[in-house]
């Protein structure tokens, strides 16, 4: 697997985009991260899962409470992005619910929540990280890429799910 490497000028890269602003969610945001997460699956053709899989969209600070699960806001203070990080296993975390509404793509928005969660995960003791996708999901899978995620090309597909990468912190 392979190696992120932390600099000490890396923290300058956590900007975001002028005109938005993150936070932790609360469960009070349930409603308005379940419209950002459904409208990106259903812009991809992927299929939503209230009863199993996005079950975690129903009391996110609840089910994040020992990894993190953030929310993008823009000026207007509407959630237009949500970003979460959880214990896969022991010295692995998973990040979960990475999602971003189309209009506002192209932004650095993605970087700078994979770049927070990456500096969370480290934060909170992890090695590891992983991370499931779909194949539909190419520019996601990109971005992946080239923060240097490699594929498991042996690892088991979930419902929505058939790619799963790992980079060692």
């Amino acid at each position: 697997m392979t190696s992120c490497v932390f600099n000490k000028n890396m923290h300058r890269k956590l900007e975001l985009t002028e005109g938005y602003t993150w936070r932790r969610a609360t469960n009070a945001d349930a409603d308005a991260v379940q419209e950002v997460v459904f409208t990106v699956l259903k812009e991809y053709g992927l299929p939503v899962d209230k009863g199993k899989t996005d079950m975690d969209l129903m009391a996110p600070a609840d089910f994040y409470a020992d990894g993190f699960f953030g929310v993008i806001e823009n000026k207007e203070r509407a959630i237009v992005g949500t970003f979460g990080l959880k214990e896969h296993e022991k010295g692995i975390a998973e990040i979960r619910k990475m999602y971003l509404l189309s209009s506002c793509r192209g932004k650095g928005i993605g970087h700078f929540m994979m770049r927070f969660l990456l500096f969370k995960a480290k934060e909170l003791g992890y090695q590891t990280v992983m991370l499931e996708t779909a194949s539909v999901l190419r520019e996601a899978i990109f971005m992946y890429e080239k923060y240097g995620f490699v594929l498991d090309e042996n690892a088991p597909f979930t419902e929505r799910c058939d790619k799963m990468y790992y980079l060692n912190l």
